[in-house]
């Protein structure tokens, strides 16, 4: 038979040419797909607990979190995805089936169902460790749209009882490179394949702080000129592609940690940025928000903005004015005159790159360049 064709993504996914991929990476992979961690309880299962890149803050732990906020309400999750103009949403842990979480999950998947639509998507990860048909119905009625299980070996049987129920049923596994594990993986595509499950997702087996350990007492490397992809992970899984795709019809996925930890982000804080941007800010091309932050004492900031006012003419709806601080555009901040200005003030002035929110807690200035600086790095010294 003929070799597959591997296709890139442009977020740095890889798919077989004309198979495409899932409907919820379609979505995690624009930005329009919000994750729910319903908390960090799970049974903590032997074929992947030393593997798991839960935090310490989250793990075993009940806190809920809507992307990077933690909540403690339903309705919290509808603020979350009007933020982002979300189009969809995933269930993930711990383990969302698990029994002392599996009303809560029922409960969510109708509430959200309700409030925002049959059309708006829903995925959830599981283990499958507690799955029974009696749980596929329930998430059927309740209108789960796609199913992703990370099982053990022993019980790749679970999957079957989610087929027929009006969900697009899968798998999303890592590629650890491993003889053993790469053969079973080999054997578990083709069991999904047999029972005619929808898709499967690779992805990208990763080095976190949690696992970190695990990983090195397993002898697992970094790869060269990253900080979280394991060696020959990437390279296994496109091999394996290429060798099984001729033998199956299922569609395979292969999401690597550049499109999950960078992509995906950047994709949803652009949608968080526009829906929350102030006159005086930017949006870069990351996804955070840019803006020029003027700081002094109170007296000296007051005479200043008066002066931004009333002689530089800048429009009062580009000024916020706080009792030490002025935020301003950008563009107003890089005129030589201005930083004259700033000097003669005795006044600072900077540049600032800050994540999309609102809330304090999660804001964090990635950022904070003085404004000459700023102008040689960007070499925008002749504007």
């Amino acid at each position: 038979m003929r070799d597959p064709v591997i296709l890139e993504s442009r977020a740095h996914t890889f798919y077989v040419k004309k198979e495409g991929i899932p409907k919820g990476c379609q979505q995690c992979l624009k930005g329009t797909k919000a994750v729910l961690f319903l908390n960090g309880i799970c049974q903590n299962p032997k074929h992947c607990w030393w593997y798991c890149p839960i935090s310490e803050k989250r793990k075993g732990k009940k806190d809920t979190y809507i992307n990077e906020i933690q909540i403690s309400s339903k309705e919290q999750i509808l603020h979350e995805l009007k933020a982002i103009n979300a189009k969809g949403m995933s269930i993930t842990g711990g383990d969302p089936l698990y029994e002392p979480n599996l009303n809560k999950t029922i409960e969510t998947i109708k509430f959200i169902k309700e409030n925002k639509g049959k059309k708006f998507h829903l995925h959830l990860y599981t283990n499958g460790l507690n799955f029974s048909e009696e749980i596929a119905a329930k998430l059927a009625r309740a209108g789960l749209d796609e199913i992703r299980f990370n099982p053990s070996k022993e019980n790749w049987n679970v999957i079957k009882y989610a087929l027929n129920k009006g969900m697009s049923v899968g798998a999303e596994v890592p590629v650890i490179p491993d003889v053993e594990y790469i053969e079973n993986l080999k054997k578990f595509i083709f069991y999904m394949n047999k029972i005619g499950a929808d898709f499967i997702n690779l992805n990208e087996f990763e080095y976190t702080l949690p696992n970190s350990q695990n990983l090195k007492d397993r002898k697992f490397k970094l790869e060269a000129g990253t900080i979280a992809s394991v060696k020959n992970s990437k390279e296994c899984a496109i091999k394996l592609i290429h060798d099984i795709v001729p033998k199956v019809s299922i569609k395979i996925h292969f999401c690597t940690i550049i499109a999950k930890d960078y992509w995906q982000l950047r994709e949803r804080y652009l949608r968080r940025a526009k829906t929350i941007k102030l006159p005086y800010e930017e949006i870069t091309r990351d996804g955070l928000l840019l803006y020029a932050l003027i700081e002094g004492e109170k007296k000296d900031i007051k005479v200043f903005y008066n002066l931004l006012l009333n002689e530089l003419k800048i429009s009062q709806n580009f000024l916020s004015y706080e009792k030490t601080d002025i935020k301003l555009p950008i563009k107003f901040a890089l005129e030589e005159i201005f930083i004259d200005l700033l000097i003669q003030h005795n006044l600072k002035g900077y540049t600032i790159e800050m994540t999309p929110f609102r809330e304090e807690k999660y804001q964090q200035i990635t950022e904070k360049t003085p404004i000459k600086l700023f102008k040689e790095e960007m070499g925008l010294n002749d504007y």
